[in-house]
């Protein structure tokens, strides 16, 4: 009886197995690349693919993002979710914060927090850009983008971003960064993705110089309390 029943089992899960490796053998690979008006790379810029037909897309589990505020600035600067997903600002500083968001798609208020504190994590519903800042350090600010799909990824500083396991299909590409805002839209192009490997590269170019990152005012360090209210 125990053999037969090894034999039934492996009768069923090679033919399992054989659908898993068909089904898998029908992604390719997203390659985007993004530059600034002056041709040179541009990094933070959050790429989201959907498919053109409007077919559903796979469910995944929500996830919780960790944006810290270290340094008296928010880290990471730009942070990339599905929506459903959540994300958590633990206070690593040596001084309070209190964080504000105005955004229409999200607005939230964590109050001041003492540090060490994790506040309870935020949960974003809707898709779009959300503004976070810190009331207490005007030049602290991130950006959370909440992506309506699981396909999506963010440049490094080469400018480049690789999304993988995209099933075959046509796609609407969507190509936001911070300085666009909550506002303008993002760039959009189609792609073709291959049933095996990489599809050609899609390339974007902003209009604009990116605006450098906001530093702490002068006097301000870990250990003082340069609060600024408003």
């Amino acid at each position: 009886m125990i053999r037969r029943s090894i034999v039934a089992i492996a009768r069923v899960a090679v033919p399992c197995a054989a659908a898993v490796l068909s089904a898998s053998s029908q992604a390719g690979t997203f390659s985007g690349a993004a530059v600034d008006r002056d041709g040179q790379p541009l990094a933070n810029v959050v790429m989201t693919l959907k498919p053109r037909d409007g077919r559903a897309l796979p469910q995944t589990p929500p996830t919780t993002a960790v944006v810290a505020q270290e340094d008296l600035a928010f880290k990471p600067y730009v942070t990339v979710i599905r929506r459903g997903s959540s994300v958590s600002f633990p206070n690593r500083d040596r001084v309070e914060h209190h964080i504000k968001s105005f955004s229409a798609s999200r607005p939230f208020e964590i109050p001041v927090h003492k540090p060490g504190v994790t506040p309870d994590p935020i949960r974003f519903d809707q898709e779009g850009a959300v503004v976070t800042y810190c009331i207490l350090h005007d030049w602290m600010r991130a950006y959370i983008y909440v992506a309506d799909t699981p396909y999506f990824g963010q440049t490094t500083s080469t400018g480049v971003v690789r999304i993988d396991e995209v099933p075959s299909g046509e796609y609407v590409v969507e190509a936001w960064h911070p300085d666009l805002g909550q506002f303008r839209p993002p760039l959009n192009a189609s792609v073709t993705i291959p049933a095996v490997g990489t599809a050609a590269q899609i390339n974007f170019r902003f209009d604009f110089k990116p605006r450098p990152l906001r530093q702490p005012r002068l006097g301000a360090t870990k250990t003082g309390a340069a609060h600024v209210h408003h």
